[in-house]
């Protein structure tokens, strides 16, 4: 029993154990074919739709008209080829051998540009299939037979479109509508049949197209047309031997036996390496991210200390109460720009000391030619003499050579600081 909502909600209940329509036939199906899989799992997409057509059963309805093509399979516009049955299904699964590989067959882009007659007229393409077109695809008998069509015109829902096989097998693929009143007609839109299914792949293939409108409209237009072919290798024989075998299955002896065919080797699929990470691995990044983090902050620490410094000495080389002092006889290189020697700078608290030792300076005698020498020296705060030069270290710079220049320069060493 299947039971699911009912959108109408008969009854008030809300639930129907009776409805129709795909909503019912896709999961019937899809269990059908999932007992198939279960007796024979290595069955292909195109060997469930094989054994479908040869296993399914007529469904008599006296609106449905039945049709019988060349390779013996009956088919119907209102239920296709008919019921599944789940015993014939599983008895054909258990025994089935795999269908030859796909072949396909595209014939060129086929311009036509005719109009569209008013019934009772009609309009009729063909399009020949050789030999020759199929050799080298290797197919003998159908499964899919496919149109694309581009077709103008004011309202499509008045056209009809149909197929006929080379066996004379006509396919309805397109049929009136008429709540379509789309006027952009058929823009490369495909068509697609099964009724010639089994049938020998090559022969005339017939497309016609009527108008079921009247002469108020505009007529259409056909601009162009393409025929595919989809089967196999398959010849008629062959299937008519398969036909046989499934029919002699049907009494399910092979259910009740240890019967099992092999399924064909497939393709040898390796299986996906998946990358695991290992604790000595995560250790490893660990480490490396610590040392990472680490040098970073090393090297902001590093930036904002030096450009702290930078600062500091701009800072002082601006200031009036800075001195620059040069000390033994390294003038004479820095004169000639060889080499730059740090220079002591006063802190701002000795600024007024320095001051006075240098209104009592004097050139030295016994000193190295160019340097100072405080007269009087001074005591620090625990009593010792410091010397003018001692009390001057509180940092260091650069001396460029344009300031040593001139600092050193002539006349400079009697001048006051």
């Amino acid at each position: 029993m299947h039971v699911t909502t009912d959108w109408d909600l008969q009854k008030g209940t809300g639930c129907t154990e009776g409805h129709t329509g795909t909503s019912a036939a896709a999961p019937l199906a899809a269990g059908m074919i999932a007992l198939m899989l279960q007796v024979r799992p290595c069955l292909t997409w195109r060997d469930v739709q094989h054994v479908i057509v040869f296993t399914a059963t007529k469904y008599e309805d006296r609106h449905a008209k039945w049709d019988t093509n060349h390779a013996g399979f009956s088919h119907s516009h209102q239920h296709g080829f008919g019921l599944l049955n789940a015993w014939r299904l599983v008895n054909a699964a258990k025994i089935w051998e795999s269908v030859p590989y796909l072949a396909s067959y595209m014939s060129p882009m086929l311009r036509e540009g005719r109009s569209i007659p008013v019934l009772p007229q009609e309009l009729e393409v063909a399009w020949n299939v050789t030999p020759a077109d199929l050799e080298l695809s290797g197919m003998r008998t159908l499964e899919h037979v496919a149109v694309t069509v581009t077709i103008t015109h004011p309202r499509r829902g008045n056209l009809e479109i149909r197929l006929f096989c080379p066996s004379g097998m006509m396919s309805l693929i397109g049929t009136t509508r008429s709540m379509d009143s789309d006027p952009n007609g058929f823009s490369d839109w495909t068509f697609s049949t099964v009724r010639c299914w089994g049938e020998e792949a090559q022969g005339t293939y017939r497309l016609l197209v009527r108008d079921i409108g009247d002469e108020s409209l505009r007529p259409g237009t056909l601009k162009q047309w393409q025929l595919t072919l989809y089967g196999s290798s398959w010849s008629p024989a062959e299937i008519k031997e398969r036909q046989r075998l499934l029919e002699e299955a049907m009494s399910g002896q092979y259910l009740s036996s240890d019967f099992s065919l092999p399924c064909p080797p497939g393709l040898d699929i390796p299986e996906e390496q998946h990358y695991t990470i290992t604790a000595n691995t995560l250790k490893t990044l660990l480490l490396l991210g610590c040392f990472a983090v680490f040098w970073t902050f090393y090297y902001m620490l590093e930036v904002c200390l030096t450009r702290n410094e930078v600062g500091l000495d701009l800072a002082c080389s601006s200031s009036s109460s800075c001195r620059w002092y040069q000390q033994g006889r390294k003038h004479r290189a820095l004169e000639s720009g060889l080499e730059m020697e740090s220079v002591p700078l006063y802190r701002e608290k000795d600024v007024e000391e320095a001051e006075m030792e240098c209104e009592h300076l004097e050139p030295a005698r016994h000193g190295e030619e160019g340097s100072w020498t405080p007269t009087h020296p001074k005591l620090s705060s625990n009593g010792r003499t410091v010397s003018f030069h001692e009390t001057a270290h509180t940092g260091t710079e650069f001396l460029g050579r344009e300031a040593s220049t001139e600092l050193l320069g002539e006349g400079r060493e009697h001048q006051p600081c």
